[in-house]
Formats: structure tokens, C-alpha cells, sequence
């Protein structure tokens, strides 16, 4: 019978032969077991002899008498597989053996078959490739139990593979692509190894080996052409416009093709759009390589690197300008600062009587995001610069702000200023109990309450960080800071 095997990918591959493996070992003076592995069956074959006056057993893969698989031939001629215990008879298995005997002359041989891997995890599994297997062995009276030191010990065995015999390799065959060559009787027209497979007396596989490969065609590829989108050139007698690959074929001493290869690479030209640019009202932008001063559509006209033409279109808008009534003056006797409303804008000074740009640090809160308290830098007229992602910046109308924050004003003392836990309240010429209230900068009464005496201590460590207004009923208004 023939076996084909094609290898299209991995010209060296080997097929996969059936082995068989042999071994024989003398258990003692009086027990010899003859064994054969037989990978095409994947199955194991034992002769196994022994006294016919009691039983005797063999252990395999242990080299001890304890958790061994074990298959114990006894007195009365029935065959069993155990796993040994601890120096033990153990536990009986499920039969997974094929068994006949024979007595002759005072000794039983046991002719035992079975698969190669084990039936359960108890039952013992022979390797596929062979090997030195470690045994134990034993035989006692006519059941199975003590045996005594004499009649134990310990062996081994060694499966010899039968089959090493070489791959016969025939003369590799050469074909040109597109053609066929015989092999064992078939016509090949693909590149491969391919083998036929007989068999040995032994039962062992001969392989013979037949490669095929193409005699490759001769293929000189010519350095690539580029042409720029929308032009063309000439390749072999044709004028191309797109990217491709032609070829030109002759014929070699072999009568194989000899191929001339050419690449065509078409660079696009350059037709994008970007996105549009902001401008404020007299100022001046650099986009699409020049500074620009206009609003509308830029367009750019240029060469890429590979020499094709580029057009890029942009556009340039003017910005928003931001809105200075986000500025809110807070209406009180000392209108010492704004409250900026915008969260996204940042607020700056600017100093109207000199026209300077003041130290930037003084123009956002942190303390109260979405009502920026802004301090001015001193006492003087003072304008807010509003500066906004996206927008352009403005600047708000120039006010008054007096700065000077005495430690007494209209009789009222205010300790310690900021305050991080209490706020001490001293009220001079103090006649009669006077109400208070305690408001955020934008007016919110927080707390109302009564002074009592001239000198009263409020718990404010709830209040958040901040600037925070005190009023008496009788109008008089201070400022005081939370940190």
C-alpha cells in the first residue's frame, strides 16, 4: 500500500513512521517477561512467565512496593492489575488487559495485551518512544499476600525502537511552474516532498522519499519609477498611469521563464483642507507659512517632498471678544474690589493711571472658583484685563479702589484678620445689644446674631476659605478673611 504525503510549505518534512520497541529482563531465577510496543497500534504486548505452583506479579515505574501499578498472575491462572499500597496488596483495578496462558513442565506463561496509556491515572502509561522502565516483582504461595525477602526484587527493562531504519531519499526531480513530473505512479505538478511507505517483515514502516521542487524562474526586478499623480510613462511598450507591477518574460537555458519585473509607484498630490485659525481685530497670525492680518479663505499652493503638487485651503476668522460686563463692582462704602463671573475667563490689572501692566499673580482666585475675588494691587484707579480661551482679551472700564484696610473703622474691631478658627468682634462705646449679620461677598446673608457685649468671639472654622463681609444693623460694614 502506498502513503502520500505532501509537504508544500516545509520542503524538509519527514513523515511519521510506526515504531515498534522490544525488551526482555529475568525477574529473579524463575520469572522473565518479554515486552512489545507497537506505536502503529499503540497497544503493548507482554510475555510474561512464571511458577505455575503460586502466583507472581510485576510492578511498573516503582521502585518500591508501595502506590505501584502491578499485574499479578495467579495460582489459579486468572490475570489482575492492582495499585499496590503501602507495602501492601492494595486495591484491585479495572481489567484493562487482554490475557491467555499456558502451563507446561511447572511454569505458566501468560500472554497479556493492552493500549499503551493507561485506563485510569492508577493504570501505568508506556511511552510512546521507549526506554528503561524500572519494575518490581514478586511470587508467593497460591494467593496472593507475603512473600518473603527471597522471593522480591527490583529490575528493569529497555524497549529497543526495531525500526530505526534510514528514509531512502531518491534524486530530487525539478519541474519549471506550470508543469508535472511522475512520481510512484501520479502526476505531480505541485513542488513538494512525497513518499511511499511499505512495510518490513517486522511489521515496520520503509519510507521512500521523492522531492520535487520548481527550477525557479530567473526574476530581475528593475529599481521602481515614480510618476506624480495624473501624469504617465512608458513601460515595456505601455504607457501607464496607475500603480502597478508589469512584467516582461523571456526563457532560460532550462526552458524556464526569465522574468524582468518593474514597479510603477504613483505619489498623490496633495488637495486638503485644515481647520480654520482665530483673529483678533488688529492683530496678525502665522498660518499656512505667512502671518495673516485678514479674515477668509487662504489658500497654499506648494510642491511635496517627492515634487507633486500641494494645495492646502484653511481659513481665517475673527475671535469673539470676551464680555467685560462679566466684571461686577462690589456696591459697598469700601469698593475695594471686583467679582469676576465668568469660570472661564482669568482676570488681570491693569493700572489706569499709568498705563502699565500689573504683576499677574494678583488677578484669580483660588479660594472660590466661579466668583473670583479680585484684590487690587493698590489704591488707585485700576481696570480688569479679561483674558478667555478662544476669545479674544478685553479690558473693563477703569475704577477707584482704595486698598487701606485699618485695623479699627467706625468703632469696630476685627481679630485675627484672616482668621482660621474664631473671629473676635470688639464694638468701642458699646451702649446696648446690636445685631450683625455675617454675608458672602455677594451679598448672601450666612449668619445673623446678637453682640451682646463689646467684645464677642464667633465660631467661623465651617465657613470655606474666603473673603466674607461683617454688618451691623446700624449700617456699618467691614470686611474679614477665611483661610
Amino acid at each position: 500500500m502506498k502513503n502520500w504525503i505532501l509537504s508544500a510549505v516545509l520542503l524538509c518534512a519527514i513523515a511519521s513512521n510506526g515504531q515498534i520497541y522490544q525488551g526482555s529482563t529475568q525477574l529473579g531465577t524463575t520469572m522473565s517477561l518479554d515486552i512489545t510496543l507497537n506505536t502503529n497500534m499503540d497497544s503493548v504486548s507482554m510475555e510474561f512467565s512464571g511458577p505455575s505452583s503460586g502466583y507472581y506479579a510485576v510492578g511498573f515505574g516503582g521502585t518500591s512496593m508501595t502506590n505501584t501499578y502491578t499485574v499479578v498472575v495467579n495460582a489459579n491462572g486468572t490475570v489482575q492489575e492492582r495499585k499496590l499500597g503501602n507495602h501492601q496488596g492494595g486495591n484491585v483495578l479495572s481489567a484493562s488487559v487482554a490475557y491467555s496462558a499456558v502451563v507446561a513442565g511447572g511454569v505458566r506463561t501468560a500472554y497479556i495485551e493492552r493500549a499503551r496509556a493507561g485506563a485510569s491515572g492508577n493504570h501505568y502509561t508506556f511511552s510512546s518512544n521507549g526506554g528503561a522502565i524500572n519494575l518490581i516483582w514478586a511470587k508467593g504461595g497460591t494467593s496472593f499476600g507475603n512473600h518473603g525477602g527471597s522471593n522480591r526484587g527490583f529490575a528493569s527493562i529497555n524497549l529497543v525502537d526495531q525500526c530505526n531504519l534510514p528514509v531512502t531519499t531518491l534524486a530530487t526531480q525539478n519541474i519549471c511552474p506550470g508543469d508535472s513530473v511522475q512520481v510512484f505512479g501520479e502526476w505531480i505538478s505541485q513542488s513538494g516532498i512525497y513518499y511511499d511507505s511499505l512495510s518490513t517483515p517486522l511489521g515496520c514502516d520503509s519510507i521512500v522519499q521523492q522531492s520535487v521542487q520548481y527550477t525557479a524562474p530567473v526574476i530581475n526586478t528593475l529599481p521602481s519609477l515614480s510618476i506624480c499623480q495624473g501624469d504617465s510613462i512608458q513601460i515595456f511598450g505601455t504607457w501607464v498611469t496607475t500603480a502597478i507591477t508589469l512584467y516582461d518574460s523571456l526563457s532560460t537555458l532550462a526552458g524556464c521563464d526569465s522574468i524582468v519585473a518593474q514597479e510603477v509607484l504613483v505619489n498623490n498630490t496633495i488637495n486638503n483642507t485644515i481647520g480654520s485659525t482665530g483673529l483678533c481685530d488688529g492683530d496678525s497670525v502665522f498660518y499656512l507659512d505667512a502671518w495673516r492680518t485678514d479674515t477668509g479663505t487662504v489658500v497654499y499652493n506648494g510642491v511635496t517632498a517627492l515634487g507633486c503638487d500641494s494645495m492646502v485651503t484653511g481659513r481665517v476668522e475673527y475671535l469673539p471678544t470676551v464680555d467685560t460686563g462679566s466684571i461686577w463692582v462690589a456696591p459697598y462704602i469700601d469698593a475695594s474690589f471686583y467679582v469676576g463671573l465668568d469660570t472661564g475667563a482669568t482676570y488681570y490689572w491693569f493700572n489706569c493711571n499709568t498705563g502699565a501692566f500689573v504683576d499677574t499673580t494678583m488677578g484669580a482666585d483660588t479660594l472660590n472658583p466661579g466668583n473670583e475675588f479680585l484684590q487690587a494691587p493698590d489704591t488707585g484707579f485700576y481696570a480688569a484685563i479679561i483674558v478667555k480661551p478662544g476669545y479674544c482679551s478685553d479690558t473693563s472700564a477703569c475704577y477707584y479702589f482704595y486698598m487701606e484696610v485699618p485695623e479699627y473703622d467706625y468703632g469696630i474691631s476685627l481679630r485675627p484678620i484672616p482668621t482660621h478658627k474664631d473671629l473676635e468682634i470688639t464694638v468701642d462705646n458699646f451702649a446696648s445689644p446690636i445685631g450683625y449679620q455675617l454675608l458672602s461677598v455677594s451679598g448672601r446673608v450666612l449668619e445673623i446674631g446678637l453682640l451682646r457685649s463689646n467684645s464677642t468671639l464667633l465660631d467661623v472654622r465651617h465657613y470655606a476659605a474666603g473673603m466674607y463681609l461683617l454688618r451691623l444693623d446700624d449700617g456699618r460694614t467691614m470686611k474679614w478673611m477665611k483661610e
